[in-house]
């Protein structure tokens, strides 16, 4: 009987090591994945950006619904480049949103650039918006339209802003843009809002 329950509980304690091993593996390699993620999204985007720069040289603008100059790249709608120097952010921002194009680079999440009311988002890969909480309020940001006009603007502020509170999101209390990245967890949303700066609009020669 006493050999009975040990040989239970080595059978046991085998099948929680087996287990172990296995979270541990399925763990690394989440984390492998991710890492592979983020890398590819990150090169995709920095791919698009010259030729979103380039567009008004090389192709035709068109209209989105929201009345932002597009240029299109690879069948995706593109309004401009966001740009936070001290965060090393310099991103492409497509027309609209999805999950499928997040996975490319950030985008428009609603309103417009040209009437102050645009709110724009992104993952939280490190080569997207992963390093947004690190934002301090007064660094400039930089957003440059397709027709090559750069807008500059002033961090207000930075908050979290609870993943379900669309209207907390969308709320303005005088800023001028929103930028947003989910956190780990998902449940909160790290938000940073801007205010246009004095002589805020230049035009690239």
């Amino acid at each position: 009987m006493a050999k009975e329950r040990k040989s239970i509980k080595s059978e046991i304690g085998i099948i929680l090591m087996t287990l172990g091993l296995l979270f541990v593996t399925a763990a690394g390699g989440l984390f492998a994945y991710n890492r592979i993620t983020d890398k590819k999204a990150g090169e995709t985007a920095q791919m698009i950006i010259s030729t979103v720069i380039e567009a008004p040289k090389e192709e035709t603008y068109t209209e989105d619904e929201n009345g932002e100059k597009t240029v299109t790249v690879d069948g995706e709608k593109y309004i401009g480049v966001i740009s936070i120097p001290s965060l090393s952010i310099s991103l492409p921002v497509q027309s609209g949103w999805s999950l499928a194009k997040l996975k490319y680079s950030p985008c428009l999440y609603s309103g417009s650039v040209w009437d102050g009311t645009a709110i724009i988002c992104a993952h939280n890969y490190q080569s997207h918006f992963g390093s947004l909480k690190y934002a301090s309020v007064g660094d400039k940001v930089y957003y440059t339209d397709v027709t090559g006009l750069t807008y500059t603007y002033k961090i207000s502020s930075v908050e979290q802003v609870d993943g379900f509170d669309v209207d907390g999101m969308k709320a303005n209390d005088g800023w001028d843009m929103t930028l947003f990245t989910c956190t780990y967890s998902g449940r909160q949303r790290v938000t940073v809002r801007l205010t246009r700066a004095e002589n805020d609009i230049s035009a690239t020669q």
